[in-house]
C-alpha cells in the first residue's frame, strides 16, 4: 500500500482514467452538468447492487449517545412504479436489519433520490467514483420484543408502527478494476419531536422530545459522538442546484430532470445547542444561515420560520479507518427551512429539505461531462426538498423531492 506524494500527483491520476475508461465502467459522468438553464436532460447511472453490510444503530438521549446496537444490514432493490420507466434516478430499496442471530429487527422500503457523483483516490491510490444517493422512507420494528425507548422510538405505536427516516447513501465504485464492485457508506436518522414531529403536519405531536436515533453503514471502524467538526464558510466555485420535473398529482410518467444550476453560496454559522434534550446537554446541533446564487437566477435565502431556524445539521459521528470507504470521514445528519424561488418557474416556495454532510474522506475531485475536473474541498452537503406531490411542502412522513442542492466548502 501506498500513498499519492501529492494532491498534484493524486489529480495526474484521476486525469489519465478518461483515457483508460474502456478498462472499467469509470468515470462515468451523469450528464448533468454544462447544459442550458431550465432544459431537461438524461442522466447516466449504473445499475447498484443490492448489498448486505454491518451496522450499527445509535440511541440518542439529550444529545448524548444513550445506546449502541449491531445490525447485519440487508438492502434489496424493488422496480420502480409499473409503467413510470427510470424517474430521473430514482428507485426504491428494501431494507432489513438483522440481530447478530440472524432474527429480522426492522424493516421498511427507502426511496432513493439521485443527488450527485464525483471521483476519489483511495489511500492505496486507486482511483474510486462515488454517487450520492438521498434516501428516506418508513422503518417497521419487525418483533415486540424490542424495548422502548431505544432501540424503538415511542412514536411508533402512535403512528401505525413504523417512523420516517431521512439520511443518504455513497457508492463507490474502483476505476482501476473491469466490472463494477462496489462499496457503500449510508445513513439514515429519525430526529427528535422539535424537527421530525413538526406540529402541522402529519405525524406532528410530543413522543420523544429528548431523544433521536441513527442507523449507519458501515459500523466497522465508526465512532458515534455528538460533537463533530461542523459545516460553515468559506464557499467553493464547485456547487450546483438542480430541478426535477415531478407528474402532477393523479398523473402517470416519469419525472425529469434538468441541467445543474452553477452557484454560488454564503453558509454562515449562527448557533450551536441541544435540540433534542436539556439546555445543558452537549451542543450536537448547529444553525446556519443559508443563502444560495443561481447562475440562471435561482435563488435560496433563509427566513428563519417558520418550519425551522436555518440549516440545521446534527453531529453523529465519524468512520476512522483510512483503508474502508469512505476512509477517515465525519458524518452529519442536516435538514434545513428556506425560501426558495425557482429560476424556470420565477415562484418562490417556502421549503423544507432534509440530507446529509459528510467532512474529510479521500481526496476529491470534480467529474464533468468533459472529464474530471478540479479537486474538490471536502466538505459535502447535499439536500432535498420535502414534497407530498399535489400537496406542496410537508415534514415528518415520506417524500418526494424536486429541488436538490450540492455544498462543497
Amino acid at each position: 500500500m501506498f500513498r499519492l506524494a501529492s494532491p498534484c500527483a493524486a489529480f495526474l491520476v484521476v486525469l489519465s482514467l478518461f483515457g483508460a475508461r474502456t478498462a472499467a465502467q469509470c468515470p462515468l459522468p451523469d450528464q448533468l452538468d454544462g447544459g442550458p438553464c431550465c432544459t431537461v436532460a438524461s442522466p447516466k447511472l449504473p445499475n447498484f447492487p443490492n448489498f448486505t453490510q454491518d451496522v450499527l444503530e445509535i440511541c440518542w438521549r439529550d444529545c448524548n449517545v444513550n445506546g449502541v446496537i449491531p445490525y447485519r444490514a440487508r438492502w434489496k432493490n424493488l422496480t420502480v412504479a409499473p409503467g413510470t420507466g427510470i424517474p430521473c434516478g430514482e428507485r426504491l430499496m428494501l431494507l432489513e436489519l438483522l440481530n447478530p442471530l440472524g432474527v429480522l429487527q426492522w424493516s421498511g422500503v427507502i426511496r432513493f433520490q439521485y443527488s450527485r457523483t464525483w471521483l476519489e483516490i483511495d489511500p492505496a491510490g486507486a482511483p474510486l467514483q462515488v454517487w450520492r444517493y438521498l434516501i428516506n422512507g418508513d422503518l417497521s420494528p419487525a418483533v415486540t420484543t424490542m424495548a422502548i425507548p431505544c432501540p424503538v422510538p415511542p412514536c411508533v405505536a402512535a403512528n401505525n408502527n413504523r417512523a420516517r427516516f431521512t439520511g443518504y447513501v455513497d457508492y463507490a465504485s474502483s476505476c482501476a478494476i473491469a466490472g463494477n464492485v462496489f462499496q457503500e457508506a449510508w445513513m439514515l436518522t429519525h430526529v427528535c419531536d422539535a424537527i421530525d414531529h413538526f406540529v402541522g403536519f402529519p405525524r406532528g405531536g410530543a413522543f420523544h422530545p429528548d431523544r433521536s436515533y441513527t442507523f449507519v453503514g458501515p459500523g466497522a471502524g465508526f465512532v458515534p459522538g455528538p460533537i463533530q467538526p461542523a459545516e460553515g464558510t468559506p464557499g467553493s466555485p464547485f456547487e450546483a442546484m438542480r430541478r426535477r420535473n415531478l407528474p402532477p398529482l393523479g398523473a402517470v410518467g416519469p419525472a425529469t430532470c434538468e441541467f445543474e444550476e452553477r452557484l454560488n453560496f454564503n453558509l454562515l454559522p449562527i448557533q450551536q445547542l441541544c435540540m433534542c434534550g436539556v439546555a445543558a446537554a452537549p451542543p450536537q446541533f448547529q444553525i446556519a444561515n443559508l443563502t444560495i446564487f443561481g447562475a440562471c437566477g435561482s435563488l435560496v435565502t433563509t427566513p428563519g420560520a417558520p418550519f425551522l431556524p436555518g440549516f440545521v445539521s446534527m453531529g453523529l459521528g465519524s468512520w476512522t479507518i483510512p483503508g474502508i470507504f469512505p476512509g477517515v470521514e465525519v458524518l452529519r445528519w442536516n435538514t434545513g427551512g428556506y425560501d426558495y424561488t425557482d429560476a424556470c418557474t420565477a415562484a418562490p416556495r417556502r421549503e423544507v429539505f432534509f440530507g446529509a454532510t459528510t467532512i474529510g474522506g479521500y481526496p476529491a475531485f470534480q467529474l464533468l461531462a468533459g472529464g474530471p475536473g478540479a479537486p474538490l474541498p471536502l466538505t459535502f452537503i447535499d439536500q432535498g426538498n420535502s414534497l407530498r406531490v399535489g400537496f406542496g411542502t410537508t415534514m415528518n412522513v415520506p417524500y418526494v423531492s424536486d429541488h436538490i442542492l450540492n455544498l462543497n466548502h
